[in-house]
């Protein structure tokens, strides 16, 4: 695991710090975050990595005390479900497949500039954080 990111226990202490149960499904839900490393997953893909160890009420309700305690963030990536990683993380954009679902990080300055660009004029200010461009990868557009 990178110096920096979340363990299980980390995201475990984050909950009993919180005052909620640190329950079994509870603990296999950190414990598939902290495994994720920098992947992005929905709440269907943790519940299938934690097998019958969480359903997917419980990884809602997980993932909702995690996020509400900057220790997870939610992102949308297109048009799919919401996704989540360990965070709180350097602020970034995402590249994402429309064929195999990959998701690749970008880092915000590369595309600050043309944001700007295109948001100042009109007086907008977009919440860069969320932002997605979708498309298809270097794998797949070569196939």
């Amino acid at each position: 695991m990178a110096p920096g990111r979340l363990t299980a226990e980390d995201l475990i202490a984050g909950l009993r710090c919180a005052g909620l149960r640190v329950t079994a499904p509870r603990r296999a839900v950190c414990a598939v975050l902290a495994a994720a490393g920098r992947d992005h997953l929905t709440a269907a893909d943790v519940a299938a990595r934690a097998g019958a160890a969480a359903n997917l009420s419980t990884v809602y309700r997980t993932l909702d005390a995690l996020e509400g305690l900057s220790m997870v963030e939610h992102v949308h990536l297109g048009h799919g479900a919401g996704a989540y990683h360990v965070g709180p993380s350097a602020a970034h954009h995402h590249l994402v497949c429309e064929v195999c679902g990959r998701t690749i990080d970008v880092p915000i300055d590369a595309l600050q500039r043309a944001i700007e660009q295109v948001t100042a004029p009109l007086g907008f200010l977009p919440d860069s954080a969320h932002f997605a461009i979708v498309g298809r990868c270097a794998e797949c557009a070569g196939a």
